[in-house]
């Protein structure tokens, strides 16, 4: 199936938005909102409904891609009958995998993952939390795999452009890579990663929280299996994000502007993992001008409903 990008359909939503929708580099609308988030600090603890219920509320699955795909075209041919299903949608991407033993119904489908993510941050982290549906809890390592083989488990692959300039990844050094498991920060040494490509002794850096805890200056990490799936929440310390670009620190606060972009493994006890994206599909994922644009506000906003994808989701009734 491959579509049209249809100019109709985006005048529509465009004409539904508010004044305050976020338009990505592409010039295509946001499709989670206007990416403002909120001053709050939480408490990693176990229980992320400070998160969930303060926190600006990050949320796609299967179905929201072909929904997207439908309004701007589909950026490459979707494939749905093959082990791995393919579908590009610009701007998210799903490449959910059939995994031995999982049932073929529900492979790519919502009932097989659904990511929904939560952002507050202080003056001295950013604070994220996930509650994410998933039907296939999985954070074993496989005995063969090295510690840092993080996409054969369920993880999210943060990428950072804490300079928010845009560009070609391969020629930015120092942009910070986060990949952070369900798991408790002490339960495996895999569980937080944290990569960067500025080069250290000649070598590109890469650090595991249970090998130099230290490194990570603070930053907690709580998680696990839940009723639906997965949860975990983290603290990441600014000083940590601007590990690379330490004279920039001082640029975090009211009104700081960053991009952020998500990837996430969904492996199904697998090792031909599956995965998901949002911030850009396979094809464009260097390319740090699609990133979203996130900014920090003072105000602790609760109204996560009047985003720009509480817009859009009501075309779709």
């Amino acid at each position: 199936m491959k579509r049209i990008f249809s100019l109709s359909a985006v005048a529509l939503l465009l004409l539904a938005t508010t004044a305050s929708a976020q338009l990505m580099g592409s010039g295509r609308l946001w499709i989670s909102g206007d990416g403002g988030v909120p001053h709050m600090t939480a408490a990693i603890d176990g229980d992320i409904s400070d998160l969930t219920d303060n926190g600006y509320a990050l949320s796609w699955k299967p179905s929201d891609i072909f929904t997207w795909g439908d309004l701007y075209g589909y950026s490459r041919d979707t494939d749905l009958e093959s082990q791995r299903i393919r579908v590009y949608a610009i701007d998210v991407d799903n490449n959910l995998y059939l995994a031995d033993g999982e049932d073929a119904s529900e492979n790519g489908t919502d009932a097989d993952w659904q990511g929904n993510y939560y952002l507050t941050w202080d003056e001295d982290n950013l604070y994220m939390a996930a509650d994410n549906v998933d039907n296939h809890y999985d954070v074993t390592q496989g005995p063969d795999d090295a510690d840092w083989a993080f996409w054969k488990r369920d993880m999210t692959f943060l990428a950072f452009d804490v300079l928010n300039i845009g560009g070609v990844e391969g020629e930015r050094r120092g942009l910070p890579l986060l990949f952070i498991h369900p798991l408790n920060s002490d339960e495996a040494v895999y569980s937080l990663q944290f990569q960067s490509n500025t080069e250290v002794g000649g070598d590109a850096l890469q650090v595991m929280y249970g090998d130099d805890p230290g490194f990570f200056l603070g930053a907690e990490l709580a998680g696990g299996p839940s009723d639906t799936g997965y949860w975990w929440e983290v603290s990441i310390p600014w000083d940590l994000l601007f590990f690379a670009e330490p004279d920039a620190r001082s640029n975090v606060g009211d009104g700081y502007q960053f991009r952020l972009r998500y990837i996430v493994a969904d492996p199904d006890g697998d090792d031909g993992y599956g995965q998901t994206y949002w911030g850009g599909d396979q094809g464009n994922l260097s390319n740090l001008d699609w990133w979203p644009q996130w900014y920090l506000t003072q105000e602790l906003n609760t109204a996560v409903a009047a985003t720009t994808w509480g817009t859009v989701k009501q075309l779709y009734k």
